[in-house]
């Protein structure tokens, strides 16, 4: 061990010098099937919203693009050869979810899909949100494996309760209904 050390820094040391960078992915979402989903965005929203009952959380940062389709249902093309929208989310206890992803990708097709307990929000808004969730007491589940430090830290610097856990979608997407088999 060469004794080195990470330290969290608030801006991204390679923004300052990649000048060329490729613009991020926007591609437009898409509502995904019911017949090939085999279950409701709703009815996932329930399960992981009973899951987060049982880890005593009120609330889950879902960090995986994976995690965030299969829970509401959508698919995108901002990964190669991956049907996913680069976003976040937090779903709640009660099954509520507030989903940060650029509006620009977002099509009424996705909108007429979702319910009224989905709640969209630019990506930007995403650290206050949790900085909220931390002043209000909130428990909060993450994932240590998954999830990025900066969510994290900004948790943690507002005095959230952390509840270090496996992403709760994990295991459900992994149980295939017969609609995905097929």
């Amino acid at each position: 061990a060469s004794g080195g050390e990470l330290v969290p820094v608030e801006s991204n040391p390679l923004d300052k010098v990649w000048v060329d960078q490729p613009p991020r992915p926007c591609s437009k979402s898409m509502p995904y099937d019911l017949k090939h989903a085999g279950r409701s965005s709703r009815d996932k929203r329930d399960e992981i919203g009973q899951l987060l009952v049982e880890s005593n959380a009120d609330c889950a940062v879902l960090s995986l693009p994976d995690s965030v389709a299969w829970l509401l249902n959508v698919r995108g093309e901002d990964v190669d050869h991956t049907p996913l929208v680069l976003s976040f989310a937090v779903v709640h206890a009660d099954g509520a979810v507030q989903w940060f992803v650029d509006g620009d990708k977002i099509t009424s097709e996705t909108l007429s899909a979702l319910d009224n307990q989905v709640e969209i929000a630019e990506p930007r808004a995403l650290e206050s949100r949790l900085a909220g969730f931390a002043r209000e007491g909130k428990s909060v589940l993450v994932d240590p494996t998954t999830c990025p430090e900066r969510i994290t830290s900004v948790l943690e610097k507002n005095g959230a309760k952390l509840i270090r856990a496996m992403d709760p979608v994990m295991k459900p997407k992994a149980r295939k209904n017969t609609a995905e088999l097929d």
